[in-house]
Parts: C-alpha cells; structure tokens; sequence
C-alpha cells in the first residue's frame, strides 16, 4: 500500500536542475515543493485494484453504501466475527483500496490477531465513495462515520479501536474526535506532514529544496485530534520504514506524551506498512488489545 505519499518521485524531478547542479558543486538556487490537498487523496492516477476482498474464515461481510448526510456515501465493508463485541475501523494508506490484496492480507492478520470485527471503507472516488477529495471533509469524515456506524449497530456494542496505517493514521484521527474509542492504533505515520515530506528529498538535494504545506492542510489538526480524545495510543515503526521514518514516528509520541496521551511505542523490524506481517507487531497488537 502506498501510503501518506506527500511527496512523489515526481516532485522530485521537477527540482532536477537543482539536483544536478548540486552534483557539480553549483549553488543555483532551488525549488519549494507544496503539500497539498492532493497529497490526501491522489485518486485520479490510481486505477482500481484487479482484486476482490477475502474475507477472513469465520467471517461473513456486509458491503454497503453508508451514507454521512451532506457529506456524501462512503463505500463500507463490515466483517463480521459472530463471536466478538470488539471492533476495529481500520484506514488504509492512501492507495488503499478495499478491493485489494494488501487489504485482504490486513483484514486476516487483524482477524488472527484480535478475533475483532473489522470495519473497512474506501476514499473518496474509490468503490463508490462519494464524499468530496478535500481536507474539509476529511476534518469532518470522522465524526459523521462514527454516528453511521453507531446507527447501524457496527460499533458500540463493546470496545471499538481505530488502526490507521500511513496516511490512515490522520483518518483514524478523525474517527477519534468523535470519542468513546477504546484506543487508536498508528503504524508508520507522523502528524508532521512537513518533516516526513521533508525526508522523501534525496541528501544531496536537500539543501536545493524548501517543503512547503498548503495552509489548507492547517484546517486538519492531526495531533490535536489525537490529543483531544484521550484515548490510548499503540505507535507501530518499523525500524526499515524509509516512508515515515522512525525519527519521525519517535517525535510524534513525544507530542502526544507531551499532551498527556499513554503511548506505547512498538519498534518493528519491517518496512513501511509490514508491521503485522511480524511477529513483534502482532505481539504487540494483541497486547494492546488484550490491556483494555
């Protein structure tokens, strides 16, 4: 999965005069690269998966349409383990799809995990999603799902946790302003949107690139989400993770210990988006489950 890609090989070859003229020992200016709304959603270059979800043995799946009142509809499958009360909203990365094999192979290893209901959904312009590619209505995502989800009975039954990977980490920060999560469960993503974009720029060029954010990334408080629900929080780095670094990861729970939040910082010896696929990131998972 492809996950908070916020900035692309693309990007960087667009500041390939300054690259190059670095390499010949040249100081002849630079770029600014922007961190913008399309970073959240870049959906037009993606092609839908050729791939079905599998649902995990023991499990039977409900596919709809939940729909978030003005906001749009929101392509959901709900997972369900007859002999749970516990559920989990899990936030892809953001060329998550549903119909994936990534997907599939998460929605198994939180079942072999946890025995948790699952709760996955698709982004705006994916499996019928229509909700607007915006930062405004991924601000106001979370709490419009979490009372779809309540009205439905999909949630509320028993504890309920939201696991976001990548760029679903600020998804499941949204899902958490609504409160009443038993924890949040973060793998390999930052609220600094800066520092991580920051690190996709090769060394050399480093000196040659300014990362800029959109000041309409400012209406999507990340860490102030997190903060403000007081809820748990399990960090999941992967110590190869050359996405979401673990220098990153670490400042990130620092932030959030500092606004009085339990973290538990969970180094696992994968890349980026592997941490399940581990035994120290399911041991840890079950853990943090199991402590509630």
């Amino acid at each position: 999965m492809v996950a908070l890609e916020i900035l692309t090989e693309a990007d960087v070859i667009s500041c390939k005069s300054a690259i190059i003229f670095a390499a010949l020992g040249f100081s002849l200016g630079g770029c600014t690269v922007v961190i913008s709304q399309a970073s959240f959603y870049p959906s037009a270059s993606l092609a839908p998966p050729d791939a079905v979800l599998k649902v995990p043995d023991g499990y039977a799946a409900t596919d709809t349409l939940l729909p978030l009142g003005d906001l749009g509809a929101v392509r959901t499958v709900r997972l369900d383990n007859p002999a749970s009360e516990t559920a989990i909203i899990y936030s892809a990365g953001n060329g998550g799809f549903v119909d994936s094999e990534g997907t599939s192979r998460m929605a198994a290893r939180l079942a072999e995990v946890t025995g948790a209901d699952i709760i996955l959904y698709d982004y705006p312009g994916r499996g019928g999603t229509t909700l607007p590619p915006t930062i405004a209505a991924a601000a106001a995502f979370g709490p419009a799902m979490m009372d779809s989800l309540k009205a439905r009975g999909w949630i509320g039954r028993g504890p309920a946790y939201a696991y976001g990977l990548s760029f679903g980490g600020a998804m499941t920060a949204s899902l958490a302003q609504a409160g009443g999560l038993s924890g949040l469960i973060i793998e390999g993503s930052a609220a600094d949107y800066q520092a991580v974009g920051r690190d996709f720029v090769p060394g050399l060029a480093k000196p040659f690139v300014k990362v800029r954010l959109d000041p309409a990334l400012n209406a999507f408080d990340y860490q102030g989400y997190v903060v403000a629900a007081r809820a748990p929080v399990l960090l999941l780095s992967g110590t190869r993770d050359k996405v979401v670094q673990p220098a990153r990861m670490r400042e990130f729970q620092q932030a959030l210990e500092g606004g009085g939040i339990k973290v538990t910082f969970a180094p696992v010896p994968v890349g980026h988006g592997g941490a399940l696929e581990a035994a120290e990131g399911r041991a840890a998972l079950a853990a943090f489950i199991s402590a509630r």
